[in-house]
């Protein structure tokens, strides 16, 4: 009879995924700043919530800053052995409409795919799907990672469409017309 540990044979009866076992292996909040390098090489994952207040190239474009953004990171090598790091983004943000200058809500679902890169020449060697990260060495703020792909996302110009209409207030209203001067001309044609 051979002793089976209890972890193992847990693992045998169930059907959940093993990195549910493994808490360590995702952090469930999101570190201030990152080192990419280093993450893609020890494989690791965060989840976790970022506040929209915290984008600041964003704001200007911002009815309110209110609200919070569901993140999952996850740095990892790939099949090429290429360092990556791959997310998701979902939440929403309020932008200001262009048209009515109300407010706009914009929904973000997105999903991004970034090659971890040393300087500018590896950008070009980058396969297709991936867009570049330049990591330096230094660390680099979450907030500003994340920004960025948010603000690759959101429409030039935001204005209302579909079933979220805007209402200026503006009519046209209609041109009144003029006496032509040459309108006299035209009698004496006849």
């Amino acid at each position: 009879m051979a002793l089976r540990s209890p972890f193992f044979s847990m693992l045998a009866l169930t059907l959940r995924p093993v990195w549910e076992y493994y808490p360590a292996l995702m952090l469930d909040r999101l570190p201030e700043s990152i080192e990419p390098v280093g993450l893609a090489d020890a494989g690791r994952s965060f989840r976790g919530e970022i506040a929209v207040s915290a984008f600041e190239r964003l704001r200007s474009q911002l009815s309110d800053s209110d609200g919070t953004l569901q993140v999952r990171l996850e740095f990892r090598r790939d099949e090429r052995h290429l360092r990556v790091l791959k997310g998701t983004i979902d939440g929403e943000i309020r932008l200001v409409c262009q048209r009515c200058l109300q407010a706009l809500v914009c929904p973000l679902q997105l999903a991004f795919s970034l090659g971890i890169v040393a300087n500018e020449a590896d950008m070009d060697r980058l396969p297709q799907g991936y867009e570049p990260l330049l990591a330096t060495g230094q660390p680099l703020k979450t907030a500003e990672v994340l920004e960025d792909e948010v603000l690759l996302v959101i429409p030039a110009v935001p204005m209302h469409n579909g079933e979220q209409r805007c209402d200026s207030g503006y009519r046209n209203q209609p041109v009144a017309e003029k006496d032509n001067p040459f309108s006299i001309l035209e009698k004496l044609k006849t």
